[in-house]
């Protein structure tokens, strides 16, 4: 039976901007690269390992949600707000806690989230 979330593959058609955005922005680690991939250690040590894989017909995920722990969503936003991060909806209360959005290079939707 199924024990929980182990991977999380994007395809993007620009590895290198992908990997500056999610290391430099996002503040992700590096934990393998190969050509055509990058995968990131998960943050804390914990959680699912998520990766980039090159594909130069790579669309937006379309269903999909990535969502982030973060602990401040409020300094989480003035801080990808500052770095230039496109902001996809602003931080607002929901019934699981303080949330926001941006979008990576590739268009994909990015959640963060601040439990309560």
């Amino acid at each position: 039976m199924l024990t929980g979330l182990n991977f999380i593959l994007a395809h993007v058609p620009n590895l290198a901007q992908a990997r500056t955005f999610y290391t430099e922005k996002l503040g992700l680690t590096v934990a393998d690269e190969q050509p055509g991939l990058v995968i990131f250690a998960p943050p804390g040590g914990k959680g699912a390992t998520f990766a980039l894989q090159e594909a130069t017909d790579a669309r937006p995920v379309a269903d999909p949600e990535l969502w982030w722990y973060v602990d401040d969503a409020d300094a989480t936003h003035a801080a990808l707000a500052k770095a230039g991060v496109t902001i996809a909806s602003e931080p607002k209360d929901m019934p699981f806690g303080r949330t926001l959005s941006v979008k990576d290079p590739a268009g994909n939707t990015v959640y963060l989230l601040q439990p309560r």
